[in-house]
């Protein structure tokens, strides 16, 4: 059976630091000159007990009221591609039903709620092209030109889409039986937007390349007021997001350079914080962030495709957003790596900075394109679809605060220098705000104890560890 870790860092999540809890229910959180995020220190009385805050979740999920599901699909490779590496599997309509079948299984077992199938609108999304052109197309299918403003996120897009534009490919016979099997789960299409506005509870699931994309299109949503986060909880899942762009080396494949095209070359940009398309995402994240929008970023081991530090948006921090990584059994470990890694998302996740570590550590995780497949399993996990349930429950117990989002450009492309990382480590471990706190020493201690049990087994693995050697002395 698969397991999350995501989940096993949400359950944790709660009770990991003193007064975390607390400021995470009140929103107190401020943004200091370095772009890191502290809680604020206040006399707010004492911290929530387990029981109050199952007792906040359970009201949280009976307010869940008439729920709406939106699909975005990721970048899918040219057909002629397809044909030898067979039709892709991550579909909005998988996204879709995948989200409808774990809400309702989370809130019956965690907060015995009860949702049937007509209580929850689908939206699965079908559009391919260039993430510009791609928002111009999945807003079409919402609002069909009818409602609000279409064009103002847009109008200094290079080459940006009419809504109107055909595919670059003329659609296969199997390409419109799935728009047609799309259509079938969606509301009619006069009808869509309506009921998008009538929802109280918007989900929004989305992989790879579809996380840029899907950012954009809840900030044109917002704008022309088909979702509004003031009135309505609305959450993003982002699984495998491409947000700092691909793997580095992967710019020098010969499918990418000579045979995909400039969708898929497009994707590199985003490895650039001056490029437009980078600029965009950040904005349009800045901006639903702002609104209210709450964020789940799920990276996966062994992505072949996405770095862990791209698919957790590395870069961007603010209260609303919560990361997680999504280990699939094959290749869990209870062991100092994966320790590692769950103690830094626990501090991003507590609006502590991990000074990079998480940077340092993708490469370490990332698969290959022959014999992993860490990019496609992550959505096939339904504890991945509860864990953005249970956060959006969780954040939204109590009438939260606006916070602005801080932002540390990098540029991902450029190397690493991997001794960079006993710093890190040493600096972690000497860091007032960790040893302040229980929890979080123990961890570290923890971690070295893992450490000199350590016995991995690939080549960038065994690299990490011999330049982690000086952990072993840490007192």
């Amino acid at each position: 059976r698969l397991r999350a870790i995501g989940q096993t860092v949400m359950d944790s999540a709660i009770d990991m630091a003193p007064g975390w809890a607390r400021s995470m229910l009140q929103w107190q959180r401020v943004a200091d000159t370095q772009g890191q995020q502290r809680n604020t220190e206040g006399s707010d009385g004492p911290e929530p007990t387990a029981e109050q805050l199952k007792d906040l979740m359970d009201d949280s999920a009976r307010r869940l009221g008439k729920i709406a599901v939106i699909g975005v699909h990721g970048w899918f490779p040219r057909r002629m591609l397809q044909m030898l590496a067979g039709e892709p599997t991550g579909k909005s309509e998988k996204f879709c039903l995948m989200m409808r079948d774990a809400l309702k299984a989370y809130l019956l077992e965690s907060h015995g709620v009860s949702v049937a199938d007509d209580d929850v609108s689908l939206f699965p999304l079908i559009g391919e092209g260039q993430i510009q052109d791609r928002v111009e197309l999945l807003l079409a299918q919402i609002i069909g030109g009818n409602e609000g403003p279409a064009n103002s996120a847009s109008e200094s897009a290079p080459n940006a889409a009419d809504p109107a534009l055909k595919p670059s490919e003329p659609a296969s016979g199997a390409e419109r039986q799935a728009e047609l099997a799309a259509e079938a789960l969606m509301p009619p299409r006069q009808q869509r937007a309506a009921v998008l506005r009538s929802a109280d509870t918007v989900f929004v699931v989305t992989h790879s390349q579809g996380t840029p994309v899907s950012a954009m299109l809840v900030e044109r949503l917002l704008e022309a007021g088909i979702l509004d986060a003031t009135r309505q909880r609305v959450g993003l899942l982002a699984m495998a997001g491409i947000g700092h762009g691909p793997l580095a080396h992967l710019r020098d494949n010969v499918v990418i350079k000579y045979i995909e095209s400039n969708t898929a070359r497009e994707l590199f940009e985003l490895m650039d914080p001056s490029s437009f398309q980078s600029q965009r995402f950040v904005a349009a994240l800045s901006t639903i962030l702002h609104a209210g929008v709450r964020v789940v970023c799920v990276g996966s081991w062994v992505d072949e495709v996405v770095p862990l530090h791209s698919a957790i948006v590395q870069g961007v921090s603010h209260p609303h957003v919560f990361r997680a990584v999504y280990v699939d059994a094959a290749y869990y470990a209870d062991d100092f790596l994966t320790g590692l890694i769950v103690f830094a998302l626990r501090l991003r996740n507590a609006g502590m900075y991990d000074h990079g570590l998480l940077v340092h550590l993708s490469g370490v995780v990332a698969g290959s394109l022959w014999g992993h497949w860490g990019h496609s399993t992550v959505y096939a996990e339904p504890a991945v679809y509860k864990l953005a349930v249970k956060w959006l429950l969780l954040s939204t117990a109590t009438a939260p605060e606006p916070a602005h989002m801080s932002y540390r450009p990098f540029h991902a492309a450029e190397p690493l220098n991997p001794f960079y990382i006993p710093s890190i480590m040493r600096t972690l471990w000497d860091d007032p705000s960790i040893q302040a706190c229980s929890s979080l020493r123990a961890e570290l201690q923890r971690l070295v104890a893992l450490f000199d049990k350590w016995a991995p087994e690939t080549r960038a693995a065994k690299e990490l560890r011999y330049r982690l050697e000086p952990v072993s002395c840490f007192q």
